[in-house]
């Protein structure tokens, strides 16, 4: 796996995304347009390997829309990067098949810890961003997971595709 041709996310949990990430809203119509549109592009600049992070809100949008691409090409390959193995399970029973559905498509999942203790989704992160060239993300500034990533990505120098508040892609 090669950084210039690995891209990776990190967003918020459906609090922080427009219309509290109900995904029939169309602010979140919108940001999932914005995302698939950034996804292609990425795939139109080389990337072919994309990490995600799995976790609930904008990383399972995320890992959906590579999942849509390669419908299209199928040399796309989705890494879903998991703090720890039952991190995969400490979500409600819908969102847990969601990611079952996800994962049974993902080209590998790999984990940060075995198990799951304080600083593994943080470590997933800093997985993620040290073997990729690119970050799409949605944020908007504030403390969370998702601040710890983008500014992880960007002191390691890599190209950053924001999709709060219109970016242009």
């Amino acid at each position: 796996m090669k950084r210039e041709t690995t891209c990776c996310f990190t967003g918020p949990r459906p609090p922080r995304l427009p219309a509290g990430g109900r995904e029939d809203a169309p602010e979140m119509l919108v940001l999932k347009e914005k995302l698939d549109a950034a996804v292609r592009r990425a795939y139109e600049d080389g990337y072919r390997v994309f990490i995600d992070g799995m976790a609930e809100g904008f990383d399972l949008l995320a890992a959906e829309a590579v999942l849509k691409l390669r419908e299209e090409y199928p040399d796309v390959h989705l890494m879903a990067a998991f703090p720890a193995p039952e991190s995969r399970k400490n979500h409600s029973a819908e969102v847990c098949e969601r990611i079952e559905r996800i994962v049974a498509k993902a080209s590998i999942a790999v984990y940060a810890y075995t198990k799951y203790e304080k600083g593994c989704e943080l470590q997933r992160n800093l997985y993620m961003v040290s073997r990729a060239g690119r970050i799409i993300g949605y944020y908007n500034g504030l403390s969370s997971g998702t601040a710890h990533c983008w500014n992880q990505a960007q002191l390691r120098g890599l190209e950053t595709v924001n999709l709060y508040g219109g970016e242009a892609l």
